[in-house]
């Protein structure tokens, strides 16, 4: 007896004995059941990450009208209780009649399902990369909720060569907020992730609590698993050091700064005074473009912003001081004079904190000849008559100084592995800060690469030498004689290796530099080069996806504060981590599609 398909007439067993499997197997691979399963297609729109939609035919499928509804519901932020409205449900039936609309509770056991359907995905990314993965966290606590959450964002430069970072996890961690606490959490996301063994640093804000939770998480990783054992592994923010640099400058003028911003609030208070304010401005023809806006004092960029909005209007602020009597805390014209040179000097600082901001950060590299130039900045302004510039330039040169030996390290290798830079730029900058001795310096940072190198190949023979361990392990008998002096005669090699070390660093520092221009793709560079530069090639994956700032993990919050929003923050933290983690994979999905979509354009 035989069983034939309907759909390509192919005769299968048919027989009791035969079972049902094979008929269901060829149900699932029937190409003609595909193309003709006895559905009505429809003629619409296939909407692309992209561009215009274009017509295609297209069946009803259920399940996947369900998961593009969660998908929805996590890119755009709204809320679950979207799918309970009635103008959202007769819409729905207009667009087809047959989607049954899922309730609420159904809608979030799908957002849960899609979470770890895309948690699985980037799981088998990370651990099939060849590089190390940098991590970012922050704490943050939902005004709503009450409740902190600890956001971990991984960054890595995936085997493309493309630099990736994705959220691992939104996680909630219970009062009291101790870094025993913190570390205990964090350790559990590298497991979690399996990246504790491929961890190159972690980056975080100045504070005693993460100072104390990078010590316990010291004693939680093998320190023969990390980059030279471990010195690497703390990253302090960048940006954050930034901000405590520019306020001790700005505690110069803080007088001026307090009259200003006591300004702004007395005439943003009312409406009847900003429209005093503004018809004053018309009055003596300046321009109203902007509006005043008041600073967070503990973000200097705010103050800065506030500053450069109302010097402009600062013969306003006088004219308004003789028609009210009650506004008394009009600045002088001294310490205008002051305000004005000081933002002039932050000018600097501004467009660095701009660049360190970005969550879509450019690589590491970059970064080195930014903080050199903002240095000689301040060598220039040490010098200065004016005692407000000189009084702010030695504050800030004092705590320039204190961070600098936290984070030179890594911008210094980094800014090396660029071919359009090398030593030169070290040389160059060693000169310009009145080193004599420039040859020393450059000769400093090639031996710390030199023990890089090092320390990559001596991991990569112990890998190696394991594997080859394990299969040699497998076979039978023992090994003959000639296989033992073989042996011998490759670990002699390997002793000898100390002037092969060198070798390929010195080839790569000798070759001429690469002309700088903004088409100039340093990933790419490296992709194309690792045949020539083996090791060079894997410090470059590590040090160029390390992140200087944790803005990457502070980005989420943003999302984290209209997730978590008065009408939704009864939601149960399991799901806040599914839907906040899921949103973000998605999004970056959608945009390497864009990317892809604009490559294939540029291709065609």
């Amino acid at each position: 007896m035989k069983a034939r398909c309907k759909y390509c007439r192919k005769s299968l067993g048919g027989e009791t004995s035969n079972g049902t499997s094979h008929l269901r197997t060829h149900i699932k691979t029937c190409i003609q059941k595909r193309i003709h399963d006895g559905s009505q297609k429809i003629l619409g729109p296939n909407y692309k990450p992209a561009g215009n939609p274009q017509l295609s035919a297209s069946q009803y499928n259920y399940e996947v009208s369900r998961k593009e509804l969660c998908s929805m519901i996590l890119v755009h932020e709204y809320p679950l209780s979207l799918v309970d409205h009635v103008g959202f449900k007769r819409f729905c039936c207009s667009l087809q009649p047959q989607f049954n609309v899922p309730s609420r509770n159904t809608v979030k056991k799908d957002i849960l399902s899609l979470y770890g359907v895309e948690r699985g995905k980037y799981q088998t990314i990370i651990d099939g990369n060849l590089g190390r993965v940098a991590i970012t966290t922050d704490l943050w606590t939902a005004r709503n909720q009450k409740r902190g959450y600890m956001a971990v964002t991984g960054h890595f430069i995936d085997n493309s060569w493309k630099l990736r970072n994705i959220m691992m996890r939104f996680m909630y961690v219970p009062a009291p907020h101790t870094s025993e606490r913190l570390a205990d959490r964090l350790f559990d996301c590298l497991l979690d992730w399996n990246i504790d063994g491929k961890l190159s640093s972690i980056t975080l804000d100045n504070c005693t609590t993460n100072d104390s939770m990078i010590f316990h998480m010291r004693t939680k990783l093998l320190s023969s698993d990390l980059l030279l054992d471990g010195k690497l592994v703390h990253m302090r923010c960048s940006a954050h050091i930034l901000n405590l640099i520019v306020r001790d400058g700005l505690d110069a003028i803080k007088d001026a700064i307090n009259l200003i911003r006591e300004s702004v609030v007395y005439w943003n208070s009312t409406p009847k005074r900003v429209q005093t304010f503004f018809e004053v401005a018309k009055q003596l023809k300046l321009s109203v473009e902007k509006k005043l806006v008041l600073d967070c004092p503990t973000r200097w960029n705010s103050t800065y912003h506030m500053l450069s909005v109302a010097i402009p209007y600062k013969d306003v602020f006088f004219r308004l001081s003789l028609r009210d009597n009650h506004y008394t805390s009009v600045p002088s014209g001294e310490q205008w004079e002051f305000a004005s040179t000081v933002i002039g000097k932050l000018e600097i600082f501004s467009e660095i904190t701009e660049l360190f901001s970005g969550s879509k950060y450019p690589t590491a590299n970059l970064f080195f000849p930014k903080i050199c130039d903002l240095r000689l900045k301040l060598n220039e302004w040490g010098l200065d008559p004016n005692p407000v510039i000189f009084g702010m330039a030695s504050q800030m040169a004092l705590k320039f100084d204190k961070y600098w030996d936290d984070i030179h390290l890594v911008l210094a290798v980094s800014v090396v592995l660029d071919p359009r830079y090398k030593l030169h730029v070290i040389e160059y900058y060693a000169g310009k800060f009145g080193n004599t001795e420039t040859g020393l310096v450059a000769e400093n940072i090639k031996q710390m690469i030199c023990g890089l190198i090092r320390d990559y190949q001596t991991k990569a023979e112990k890998k190696s030498g394991s594997e080859t361990g394990t299969s040699s392990g497998s076979g039978s008998g023992s090994a003959s004689a000639t296989e033992l002096d073989f042996e011998l005669f490759v670990s002699q090699r390997k002793k000898s290796k100390t002037s092969l070390i060198t070798t390929e660093l010195d080839m790569y520092l000798a070759e001429d530099i690469i002309p700088r221009t903004a088409e100039f793709d340093l990933l790419l560079w490296w992709k194309l080069n690792g045949l020539k530069y083996p090791t060079l090639q894997s410090i470059a994956r590590d040090f160029l996806a390390i992140p200087i700032t944790s803005v990457p993990s502070e980005s989420a919050f943003s999302s984290g504060g209209r997730l978590l929003d008065p009408h939704r923050s009864r939601l149960h933290y399991s799901t806040v981590e599914a839907m906040m983690c899921t949103r973000s994979w998605i999004m970056e999905d959608m945009q390497r599609g864009k990317m892809q979509l604009y490559l294939s354009k540029l291709l065609v």
